[in-house]
C-alpha cells in the first residue's frame, strides 16, 4: 500500500476550475456547442428550447 495523502475534494475542484479557466475561449465554445448538439440529438432539448425555429427573428426585445 502506498503512503498517499487522502484526496481533498476542495483542492481537486480548485485545480479543475483553474484548468477550465486556462482553456482558450475557442475550446470552451467548442465544448458547449458539442454538449448542446448531444442534448439536441438525444431528444433532451427541443428546437424551440434552442431557439432553432424556422423563420427570421422578430427583432423585438423582451
Amino acid at each position: 500500500m502506498m503512503d498517499e495523502a487522502p484526496i481533498d475534494f476542495e483542492a481537486l475542484e480548485h485545480e479543475q476550475l483553474l484548468a477550465w479557466v486556462a482553456l482558450p475561449v475557442a475550446a470552451k465554445v467548442d465544448f458547449f456547442e458539442e454538449m448542446v448538439e448531444i442534448a439536441y440529438l438525444s431528444g433532451a432539448l427541443s428546437p424551440e428550447r434552442l431557439a432553432l425555429r424556422d423563420g427570421a427573428p422578430s427583432g423585438r426585445l423582451p
